[in-house]
């Protein structure tokens, strides 16, 4: 079994090894052996941990999610379903944000296309829509045009 040491574990990982302390502290990862001269110690199922965790980040889990899905893969009685359930969630969290990035693109996209980028400042919609007390708000919407006249209907 291979030993490693903190630096050596996170070049191995590709993270900076505040990161492996700071997974230690949160639970993460599991405080590891020590030499008699107090170094950390770690072997390749703490390499695998640390993998675990970032393609989990890479995907949106947040590390309290993460634990969860570290938790249910240690458990005896843990079922796919549960881990399912926990995947399901972050996949409803992330079609939000694709609705509210599509959302903002679509209103950057109708703003750019309403700013004259030949003319004087005062002219462009866009200051006066970011300016205005609250352009996404229905009450400043007249037939789906904000105060700034861009349409911002989505």
């Amino acid at each position: 079994m291979q030993n490693f040491r903190i630096g050596e574990l996170a070049g191995a990982a590709g993270v900076r090894r505040d990161t492996i302390r700071y997974y230690e502290r949160t639970g993460l990862l599991p405080s590891p052996q020590r030499t008699a001269a107090g170094y950390r110690l770690y072997d390749g199922s703490d390499l695998r941990r640390i993998k675990f965790i970032r393609s989990a980040q890479k995907l949106g889990f947040t590390l309290s999610e993460t634990q969860t899905l570290l938790e249910l893969q240690n458990s005896d009685t843990a079922r796919a379903s549960d881990i399912l359930a926990v995947t399901l969630v972050k996949l409803r969290q992330a079609e939000a944000k694709v609705s509210d990035l599509n959302t903002m693109r679509e209103i950057l996209e109708r703003l750019a296309a309403a700013c004259p980028g030949d003319a004087d400042k005062s002219e462009c919609p866009i200051l006066a829509f970011l300016s205005s007390d609250n352009p996404f708000e229905s009450t400043e919407l007249d037939n789906n045009r904000s105060a700034s006249g861009v349409d911002t209907t989505y």
